[in-house]
Order: structure tokens, then C-alpha cells, then sequence
């Protein structure tokens, strides 16, 4: 015998093709969980996933809907909702406390004395939710994969399957992704037999079918991250499909929410799907097809069946439903029954589709044509593949009572909306904030109409004030663990010259979310190579953008605190970025070309955060400017050295001298037949070219100046070496050697930094900073011992600072280092304390303070 699945002490028995909803429905469990502000019983309704009716733990997941589960022995499901259990609630009492418990108490009631709200907030969270997250209980690593594709259906009914299998048919790549089985929803034994036949002839078609696999959201690209059972696929599609189908729409009217409230397709997959009867006497109130079919569906099960196209009036009962009163030609009429199902029209599914106003997205099937026959959906399915848009056709209202639950998910009341209606809050979007309504489980897709029809109908004056409010993701609800898929996995950018990195034997390490090369050798063979005969190394992870247009020299005078009006083609000038705060975010470099153009670099792995940055001040300022991010199209490899200009010499017919190209300019130049752009910089402390090329000649170009470089002894180097270099230089990595709130005068970047200027992003903060005494800056240190980074800097015991850069250096003769130096008693120590050693303040550079190597 079957072991079944544990309810809450008891075994039940599991059914072939059981969900966890229908297994305890068979086992006469009726209340599956209580409403989350008054604790009211609430019971299966819509049995497709688009309630919260049904959400228990399983498993010990909490918040997981029952009708959308598959049963399977050995299961535990506990309802969480209620106090001391569901069946037997005490917190239900206040369903008696409306008057108590107004729309948005929680902002009338505690907002004085302050400390209340933080007592009554524990309370509330007691009380309210869907259960209690698995404290304790280790993460899982979910991974996440990218897929293109040409076409993404999202739904497998019989629209979305006609579509896959259409534009599969004509060669394109298409992925179809099902949040159940295929079929799963689909009661009508016709239905289900054409679900087969497309979905074979999808397949053969090479469509790719993807049950169990939920689409959360529509992003502009598209891109859509679809949640599957063991991945989150982030899609990148040409064109989306929506044929997610319809909901059959809800009803307002008071006892809506009772137990035995049935929609007509939820009550009909129990009867035939399950075997499950949802009642012994069903009153059925039907203005759809499906709805009217359902009743032979009931009747089936063995259940007695009234039919009914009059209004529903009211539901009785406690607990569950008792009578019904309905609306007829001769008056009200009131009919005991246990069951009550609706059809009474649809609602489509359409958060997708709305997400994706102006993207390539198209509609197909009930979420396009709400209630279409098979053949219309089918039709529709095909007319979508070939990029035909069908028009999403009007849905009607369903009349509102005068009484009755809104948004299930929320517990907002048709009562609680004209409260707020009354209060002010006038238009779908503010009510929807204030009242929470559409906020739940099911985002708006059972309620949303009905409050957008609620502001409608009492907003004359303002046209919008009715509109439906904005969908946004997640369309379905998706757990925290599905929200940080792939976080643990490190996209590693390669530059062009991987492989010849490779090929050198270089030690490879990320830095950020490069794969750059550490060291080829020796670091200290790299560092003699650079300083007494010349040094290779790829650059090409700095950022890289071309600033265009008429206010291309407006923008970048406005946001960098240097001088660029001033800056004729073909010089360069060392910048910082500052924030509004006045602290720094980034350094770099802006070199002037001709026509007004401007070529930045920035710090390695700064790229995204600085074009962002840069577009935001556009837009804000709305700057005629065209900024294009170069950094994956272009590569970058630096020549320094005492022989760098002679192994240029051998491969340019460009005139590279001290007197043509000087330090800090800039000249476009081909080198070993590679166009470049030979920016003159001295990040090293030696004559130095970088050679900005289009990515695809980067290993020819590499290749020819190691070649080139063999007669000086030219060599390689990596960041090790690069490390020692620029501290030898005094140069600062930004993260390593700053703080978030460093602002140029604590870092010694004065000059850099043009407070004459009418004004620029951070100059209002940097005035106002400047007027207060610095207590923390960044000095020099010479320390007699080992290099140490990281250690406290004290001072008579007295922790005033840290070391953030450290090596030994063969050019400087000894230990030197970058360290945070606080002011003690007004005034910053130059002898202090690091580890076992003593650090002395010192001027900086440490070598070569003049600079007169980098411009020989």
C-alpha cells in the first residue's frame, strides 16, 4: 500500500495524477488556508494557480499553491495560516473587528507614539503572511544559464503550441516554456487530445518544449527569465509569443470567499481530471461556454446540478457555503447548496503582455481573444508566429454588489475601497497603494480589472483615473533562491589576448570580473624588464567610450572637475569622477580629437557603472551627445620602458618622438600594419605607449611587438609587476588605496581638480568640504620591514590609520607603502607604528619624484 503524503499528522492517500489540491480535497479537507487580515476560512476556487487560496507549506517551503503541486508520496503538508491551526483559528475574531481594522490602520493607528508601531509590528507579522521561511536551513546554489532564441512562446495550450510549431516549421529557433504540464489546466477531453497533436508536431518541427517552467517577467531586450525546476533561463528572444490564456473573472458579492465558491474550469478539473466531486448540490451560474459545459462535467461525479443565468445576489454560510441567492425574472430566489461555480467571463492573463507595450510581443489565443474556440486559438497561435498581432479584444465587467471581497490575496473589501475612495484616494493606481489591493499572490490577475472598473465608474473628471494599474514583474510569484540564481557563478570577460597568455605561461586571476595575467615569470624580472628595458602589457580591460555630438565638450565639462573647453585635439589630461557628494568614483583619462570628439578611459571593470553614469547626465540635461562604449571593441597594450620607443621604431613608419608625440598626447598611428590610436601615458613611471587597436588585430600586434622587442630584451608583465610600479609612482588603485567617502584633497589630487571652474558634478560639496580641516588623509611611508598590507598604523597604542598598498621595492631601495594617516590632536604623525615595524611618513614619489624619465 502507498504511504501517501503526511497532513498534519495523518496520511493521505495519493492518486495517479493527484496535485496536493486534490488529494486533500478527496480526504473532505475544505479550508485550505485563512485570509491574511481576518482570518477567514478560505477554500479551493480557482484550481489553475491563480489564487491564494490554496497556499500551504510542502516540505517545508512555505507559500506553495496546493492546485499547482504534484502530489507524491512521502510528501509533508502543513497549513500555516491561523492561530492555534487553521480549522480551529482564535485570530479569526477579527473578522467581527472591521470598524477596528479600517483601510491603512496601520498609518492611522501607530503613527503616534512612535514606539507602538515597533511593538505592534511584531504582532502583526505573528498574525498575518503565508507561512514562516525555513530559517536555518542551507541555500541552495541556483544556477542560471542564457539561452537566444528567435521565438519564446510562454504558455503550452493550444495557441501557444500552434505558435511554436508555425515558426518552427519555418526555421526559426523557438523555446516554449509551460508553468504545469502540458494540458495540465484542461479539463475538455478535446482540448487535451489537440494539446497532443500540436505539441508533436512542434517537436518534429524542432521546437524546444520546456514544461514546468515559469516565465516571471518581460524585460526590454526582450529578455525574459523563465524559472524551471533545477535553473532560472534568462532568454534573450527576437520575438515573444504570450499565449497564457485566461482566468474566468471574479465576482463581488457578499459570502464570494466562502468555501465551495468555485470558479467553473476549477471545479470542473477536480470533477474530471481528479475524480473528485466538489459537492453533493451545485448551483452553476454560467454566461460562458465552458461554464455552461461544466455542469455535465458535475454532473458526472455524481453531483446534483442547478443551472443558473441570473445574477448572484449573496452566499450564505459559516465555514463553508450553505445557499446561494440568485437573481431572477420574479425576484430573488434562495437555493441550498453546497457547491457554488461561476462562469460569468474572463479575465486574460495579460501582465505579460502588458510588460511589453513597446517590445516585440505579440498575443495569441484567450489572452487575446478571451473565451475563442479551439480553432480560433489555434489560428490565432499561427497568425502570432508570422508576426501578425492580434489586437487584444475588449473584455466586459462583471458586475460588482453591493458587498464582498475584492482582492482575495489582500483582504480589501469593495467596503474598504469606497472608505478610501471617501479618504482620497482617487485614481486605480493610489488606491491600489494605500489599499494594497493587486499587491498579493496573484499581482492584480484576479483583481485587477475589478479595481481599475471600481475607479472607473466614480472618476468622471480624470480620464486615467480608471486605468488598470502598471504591470510589473514578477507576473507569477517565485522565491528568493530563484531571484539570486547564478549569483555564485562569475561571468570571467577575456580580453584578446588570452590565449597568447596562455601560451607565455602566464598565472591567470580574476581581477573584478576579468581574467587578466599576474605574472609570465618573476615579478621582479617583470618589474627590472620595465625599468631598464621595456615591458608588454594588455590593457584592454579599460573602459573605453567615444563622447560625440554638439554638447559632447559641454557634458564632460559640467561632469569631470577638469578643465575640457581648453583641450585641443591630440592632448590629454588625467581626470577624476566625482559623485554630488564630491567623493571620488573613478579616475581615468580624456584625450580631445578633432570635430569636437573626445576619446575617455576609465578604470578597468568601471565600463557599465560610468556609461550609465554618463547617460544619466545626458538625459537629465538633455545634452545632444552620442557616448558609444568601445571597451569590448576595442583592445589596448601598453609599451613602457627606456626601449619602448625604439621597438615602435621598428614597426611604425609614424614619427614617435619626445618632440612629436611628447608625454600626455595622443596620435593616430599604424603600427606592424595595425591602425592604432598611441596614447603617451606613464601609469609605469617610464616612456609609455598605449596602443588602442580594434580587438581582432590585438594578437597580430602583440605577437609583432614581442618580436620586435626580443633585440632590448623586452618581456611581458603582468599585474605583480604593475602592482609595484605604480606604487613606486605613488599612483592609487581606486577600492584598494580609497574609501567610499574620499574626496580628491584627502587623496593629494588637489590639481586636479579645477575649483576655478563656473561649476561641475561635486563642486557645491567640494566648497563646503574645503572650508573643514581634513582628518583622515593618504600618505608615503617607508617601513623597516616586511611589506604588510592591511596592518594598523598606531600611534602611542592608538589605532590612526591602515596601510592599503605595501612592497619591497629594488627602485626605491626599500619598503615603501600607501597608507590612511587621522589627524591626532590636529595634526597628522609622520612616525607611526606598522605591526612589528616602524612606518615613517615620507614625500611621494618615491621614484623618480621628478618625472623627467617619462619625458625623455
Amino acid at each position: 500500500m502507498a504511504d501517501g503524503l503526511r497532513f498534519e499528522g495523518r496520511r493521505v492517500t495519493v492518486e495517479p495524477g493527484d496535485t496536493v489540491a486534490s488529494a486533500l480535497y478527496r480526504a473532505d479537507v475544505r479550508t485550505f488556508t485563512r485570509s491574511l487580515k481576518y482570518h477567514r476560512r478560505r477554500g479551493l476556487w480557482c484550481v489553475t494557480g491563480d489564487c491564494p487560496n490554496c497556499m500551504v507549506n510542502v516540505d517545508g517551503d512555505p507559500g506553495v499553491r496546493a492546485c499547482m503541486t504534484d502530489a507524491r508520496d512521502g510528501q509533508v503538508v502543513v497549513r500555516e495560516s491561523g492561530w492555534p491551526s487553521a480549522e480551529r483559528d482564535l485570530l479569526h475574531v477579527t473578522d467581527r473587528l472591521h470598524r477596528f481594522l479600517p483601510v491603512g490602520f496601520y498609518s492611522k493607528t501607530f503613527i503616534r507614539p512612535r514606539f507602538v508601531w515597533g511593538l505592534a509590528e511584531r504582532a502583526i507579522r505573528r498574525a498575518t503572511g503565508v507561512g514562516h521561511l525555513p530559517i536555518g536551513r542551507p541555500a541552495s546554489a541556483r544556477p542560471a544559464r542564457a539561452l537566444h532564441v528567435d521565438l519564446l512562446v510562454v504558455g503550452g495550450g493550444v495557441a501557444g503550441l500552434a505558435a511554436a510549431a508555425e515558426a518552427a516549421a519555418a526555421g526559426s529557433r523557438v523555446v516554449l516554456v509551460e508553468e504545469r504540464r502540458l494540458g495540465a489546466t484542461a479539463w475538455d477531453a478535446r482540448v487535451r487530445e489537440r494539446i497532443q497533436t500540436l505539441a508533436a508536431e512542434a517537436r518534429a518541427a524542432g521546437a524546444e518544449i520546456l514544461e514546468h517552467h515559469t516565465a516571471v517577467g518581460l524585460y526590454e531586450g526582450p529578455f525574459v527569465p523563465v524559472v524551471g525546476p533545477a535553473e532560472v533561463l534568462h532568454v534573450e528572444a527576437g520575438r515573444v509569443v504570450a499565449a497564457t490564456g485566461a482566468v474566468e473573472a471574479h465576482a463581488v458579492f457578499p459570502g464570494n470567499d466562502l468555501p465551495g465558491v468555485f470558479l467553473a474550469r476549477g471545479a470542473a478539473l477536480l470533477s474530471i481530471r481528479h475524480g473528485v466531486a466538489p459537492g453533493r448540490r451545485a448551483v452553476v451560474v454560467a454566461t460562458t461556454d465552458e461554464g455552461r459545459a461544466s455542469a455535465a462535467a458535475l454532473r458526472s461525479a455524481g453531483m446534483e446540478v442547478l443551472i443558473h443565468d441570473g445574477p448572484v445576489i449573496a452566499a450564505e454560510g459559516n465555514g463553508r457555503i450553505l445557499a446561494v441567492t440568485l437573481g431572477t425574472p420574479s425576484g430573488r430566489e434562495r437555493i441550498t447548496c453546497d457547491t457554488l461555480v461561476l462562469s460569468l467571463g474572463w479575465a486574460p492573463r495579460d501582465a505579460l503582455l502588458r510588460m511589453g507595450t513597446d517590445q516585440e510581443v505579440a498575443g495569441a489565443g484567450d489572452v487575446a481573444i478571451p473565451g475563442c474556440s479551439l480553432e480560433e486559438a489555434e489560428a490565432s497561435g499561427r497568425r502570432a508566429a508570422n508576426g501578425h498581432d492580434e489586437a487584444p479584444s475588449d473584455v466586459p465587467t462583471v458586475p460588482v454588489g453591493d458587498e464582498g471581497y475584492v482582492c482575495l490575496c489582500e483582504d480589501v473589501s469593495l467596503h474598504d475601497l469606497q472608505q478610501a475612495w471617501d479618504e482620497g484616494w482617487r485614481s486605480s493606481e493610489i488606491l491600489k497603494r494605500y489599499t494594497t489591493a493587486t499587491m498579493g499572490p496573484c499581482q492584480g490577475a484576479v483583481c485587477g480589472r475589478l479595481l481599475a472598473a471600481f475607479a472607473g465608474a466614480r472618476a468622471d473628471a480624470v480620464a486615467t483615473a480608471g486605468a488598470r494599474t502598471t504591470s510589473r514583474p514578477p507576473a507569477r510569484p517565485l522565491v528568493l533562491e530563484d531571484l539570486a540564481a547564478g549569483v555564485d557563478e562569475m561571468i570571467e570577460q577575456r580580453t584578446s589576448l588570452h590565449d597568447r597568455h596562455l601560451g607565455l605561461g602566464a598565472r591567470m586571476e580574476r581581477s573584478g570580473s576579468w581574467s587578466r595575467p599576474t605574472t609570465f615569470d618573476a615579478i621582479d624580472e617583470e618589474i627590472r624588464a620595465v625599468r631598464h628595458r621595456a615591458g608588454l602589457m594588455d590593457v584592454g580591460t579599460l573602459g573605453k567610450f567615444l563622447v560625440a555630438g554638439r554638447d559632447a565638450a559641454e557634458l564632460l565639462d559640467r561632469v569631470f572637475p577638469i578643465r575640457v573647453r581648453d583641450l585641443e585635439p591630440g592632448r590629454s589630461r588625467y581626470l577624476v569622477a566625482l559623485d554630488e557628494a564630491g567623493y571620488v568614483i573613478d579616475d581615468g583619462l580624456l584625450a580631445a580629437l578633432d570635430s569636437g570628439r573626445f576619446y575617455l578611459c576609465t578604470t578597468s571593470g568601471r565600463a557599465p557603472a560610468m556609461e550609465a553614469w554618463l547617460r544619466d547626465w545626458i538625459d537629465r540635461w538633455r545634452l545632444h551627445v552620442h557616448l558609444l562604449d568601445q571597451t569590448a571593441q576595442l583592445g589596448a597594450i601598453l609599451v613602457a620602458g627606456p626601449k619602448a620607443r625604439a621597438i615602435l621604431g621598428r614597426l611604425t613608419g609614424d614619427d614617435v618622438s619626445a618632440e612629436a608625440l611628447p608625454h600626455m598626447r595622443h596620435a593616430d598611428i599604424t603600427v606592424a600594419d595595425v591602425p592604432c590610436r598611441a596614447v603617451r601615458v606613464g601609469f609605469v613611471g617610464e616612456v609609455g605607449y598605449e596602443l588602442h587597436h580594434d580587438r581582432s588585430r590585438g594578437p597580430a600586434l602583440y605577437d609583432a611587438l614581442l618580436e620586435a622587442g626580443q633585440v632590448e630584451g623586452a618581456q611581458p608583465f603582468g599585474l605583480g609587476a604593475l602592482d609595484v610600479l605604480r606604487l613606486e609612482k605613488a599612483h592609487l588603485y581606486l577600492g584598494q588605496d580609497t574609501l567610499p567617502d574620499d574626496h580628491p584633497a584627502k587623496l593629494g589630487l588637489e590639481w586636479a581638480v579645477a575649483m576655478d571652474k563656473p561649476d561641475f558634478v561635486g563642486k557645491r560639496a567640494l566648497e563646503r568640504m574645503g572650508a573643514l580641516p581634513l582628518e583622515r588623509t593618504l600618505v608615503g611611508l617607508r617601513i623597516d620591514g616586511e611589506p604588510r598590507r592591511g596592518v594598523p598604523l598606531l600611534v602611542g597604542g592608538r589605532v590612526v590609520g591602515r596601510v592599503t598598498s605595501c612592497a619591497r621595492s629594488e627602485a626605491a631601495r626599500g619598503t615603501i607603502a600607501l597608507g590612511w594617516v587621522r589627524a591626532v590632536d590636529g595634526s597628522f604623525p609622520t612616525e607611526l607604528i606598522a605591526g612589528h615595524a616602524v612606518a615613517t611618513v615620507v614625500p611621494t614619489p618615491f621614484y623618480d619624484p621628478e618625472g623627467a624619465r617619462l619625458r625623455v
